[in-house]
């Protein structure tokens, strides 16, 4: 993980401006441009909405029910793949509403950090590959000191949407609770510590090693013009 915030200096280097890049999922669905990404977007939300359609419809079945571990794999998988779909827009939104000191990550979080094993948990990621094939992708960082601002918006993107679909997980577990499903409350909460709760936590590590790196300015400035326009 030390490589995430190992900055470089800006060099002489060969211009790749003249290469689109292609754009990533979360791009897609979250800001989609022209006729097919707006399709795919179409599609891909109609299915988030079905399968929010089923587990409502889930929870009332007589063979399944909250209490049933399929019930918490069906969640899981939902709240798994809503994440790409939510992090641009609740990233626009948050710059839109909230002033950037209100995701200061407190030094103290760090033993926090420490205490919960997130270091252990981003080096199975990394070990694991998921770094390499999915998150440096999406991340686009380059590791100059120029590039920490994209390296800020993809954490702060992270602990957004994970943020969001951990706080999906935690209702539907708490609803389980209290219709009185322990059991399911435990199987719907379990998955949603580790596929989104630890993210977050390693994010907000990341965002607190950003920090003394950033001149912050009062407001956020992550080239979101464009899409708040839209």
């Amino acid at each position: 993980m030390c490589g995430i915030l190992c900055v470089r200096r800006s060099g002489p280097r060969v211009s790749t401006d003249s290469f689109p890049r292609a754009r990533s999922s979360v791009e897609v669905l979250g800001s989609p441009q022209g006729g097919r990404e707006r399709a795919v977007a179409c599609v891909y939300w109609i299915g988030m909405l079905s399968m929010a359609g089923l587990l409502i419809n889930r929870w009332f079945d007589d063979d399944m029910g909250p209490d049933h571990p399929a019930y918490a794999l069906l969640v899981t998988t939902w709240t798994f793949f809503l994440t790409p779909g939510v992090a641009i827009p609740t990233v626009v939104l948050v710059t839109r509403l909230l002033p950037r000191h209100w995701f200061r990550v407190p030094a103290g979080e760090r033993v926090l950090h420490r205490m919960l094993g997130v270091g252990n948990f981003g080096w199975l990621l990394e070990r694991s590959g998921w770094n390499r094939h999915v998150v440096a992708p999406l991340r686009r960082f380059d590791g100059t000191r120029a590039g920490l601002l994209s390296l800020e918006r993809s954490a702060l993107g992270g602990i957004i949407a994970h943020g969001a679909c951990f706080a999906i997980h935690l209702l539907f577990s708490a609803a389980a609770l209290f219709t009185a499903h322990p059991w399911g409350a435990l199987w719907i909460l379990l998955p949603g510590v580790v596929l989104h709760l630890y993210p977050v936590l390693l994010q907000r590590s990341i965002m607190l090693r950003l920090q003394p790196l950033l001149n912050e300015p009062s407001t956020w400035d992550f080239g979101l013009a464009g899409l708040r326009r839209n």
